[in-house]
């Protein structure tokens, strides 16, 4: 199996080339999905030789506790408070010149004179435009992190309000034009946006590092499963069908199911689940279960719900929305729907003291894992080269 962290050095430059990364995200702790995948390409950044900086763009707060934290993970940290109106249109069409705050423009440019980067690295289609603030000698890169356009079409199709940010095509190409290169967190992302035209596309999936083999785990405690997740709409509205259809069954399900994060504010008292609520380190609520759960309805982007759990060493569960992205690696079992997966717990976990399928399940999980760390590694590789020949 390939290294996930190649590296190379760039040619021509004496002093380690700097990077400015671009985010609102609160990236410390990283307990969201989006910062996980900022702090997933600063580590990736810093392991090809680059000295990486933050600009961040303050909507998520700012304390001293986040600020010691930043300080030692970037060389240089610059706090702007975000601006931007973030109005939305009729039909929830978010225009991206709305969202677009231009207060950053003078910071950006500051730092890009005391430091010089090579790199870039925004993150969302709205940022795009501060791209245009450096020169050709600057690599440009766009961390789509999702596909927006028309995206409020995937909730109203779940019979939900649509949330957040929703672009047309063509502002959303637009964005995507000004750089020199756009990332796409999963292959069919990858595929769509080539399909648009685009040239510039590169398919960079989330892998974290492998904190724990899968083995399975001795002591008295029942065999558990678990569901970790924020309290957003998708995470709320797949919860409550997948509980739905357990209860519907009339018979309660053997295992303990314990929910952990946002979403335990929303879930329903049910014997046998177990809410921990919010969870300061992630081995707390692995350390606690047996085999995850990631039942999605729907939602756009990667779920990284479904690979974490493959980092600490537990097997995972889902429906088609929580693998998509994943399907032509994963070697678990998915389901068309909740209904689905309910059946299969049932029938392969039925009785609380019998045989189950744990073993195998894990021998599955890590094949999976090693073909996403070799998939990674080949996607790491290929950006590698990118950068040698533009930096």
């Amino acid at each position: 199996m390939n290294s996930p962290h190649p590296s190379f050095s760039p040619s021509g430059l004496g002093n380690a080339p700097r990077c400015l990364v671009v985010s609102f995200n609160r990236l410390m702790p990283a307990d969201q999905g989006n910062a996980r995948r900022i702090m997933q390409m600063v580590r990736l950044y810093k392991s090809q030789g680059f000295e990486v900086d933050l600009l961040y763009h303050n909507e998520e707060g700012f304390d001293p506790a986040l600020s010691h934290a930043l300080a030692g993970e970037f060389g240089r940290v610059n706090v702007v408070r975000s601006r931007a109106p973030k109005h939305i249109q009729p039909g929830h069409v978010c225009r991206i010149v709305d969202w677009y705050d231009r207060g950053l423009e003078a910071a950006a440019r500051d730092m890009h004179q005391l430091r010089g980067y090579s790199v870039v690295h925004v993150n969302y289609v709205w940022y795009a435009p501060l791209l245009d603030q450096f020169g050709s000698d600057v690599v440009k890169v766009l961390d789509t992190h999702d596909v927006f356009g028309e995206r409020r079409a995937k909730y109203t199709a779940a019979g939900m309000k649509p949330q957040w940010f929703s672009t047309t095509y063509a502002d959303e190409d637009s964005a995507l034009r000004r750089a020199d290169a756009a990332l796409a967190i999963q292959k069919e992302e990858a595929a769509e946006l080539a399909a648009r035209g685009h040239r510039n596309i590169l398919y960079l999936p989330y892998v974290e590092p492998c904190v724990r083999p899968f083995e399975r785990r001795g002591g008295g405690r029942p065999l558990t499963f678990g569901y970790l997740g924020s309290g957003n709409d998708w995470n709320i509205l797949s919860m409550a069908d997948f509980l739905g259809r357990l209860q519907a069954r009339g018979v309660p399900f053997p295992h303990p199911i314990v929910v952990a994060g946002g979403v335990c504010r929303h879930v329903r008292e049910m014997a046998g689940v177990i809410k921990l609520g919010f969870v300061q380190e992630l081995h707390t609520f692995y350390d606690a279960i047996d085999i995850a759960l990631n039942p999605m309805v729907g939602g756009t982007g990667l779920k990284i719900k479904t690979v974490e759990p493959l980092s600490y060493g537990r097997p995972v569960l889902t429906t088609l929305p929580g693998a998509q992205g994943l399907t032509h690696l994963w070697g678990l079992p998915v389901f068309e729907d909740n209904a689905g997966l309910t059946d299969y717990l049932f029938t392969e976990f039925a009785r609380p003291g019998g045989a189950s399928p744990l073993d195998a399940l894990c021998e599955r999980a890590a094949s999976t894992r090693a073909a996403l760390d070799d998939e990674y590694a080949a996607q790491v590789n290929r950006l590698s080269t990118w950068l040698a020949s533009r930096v």
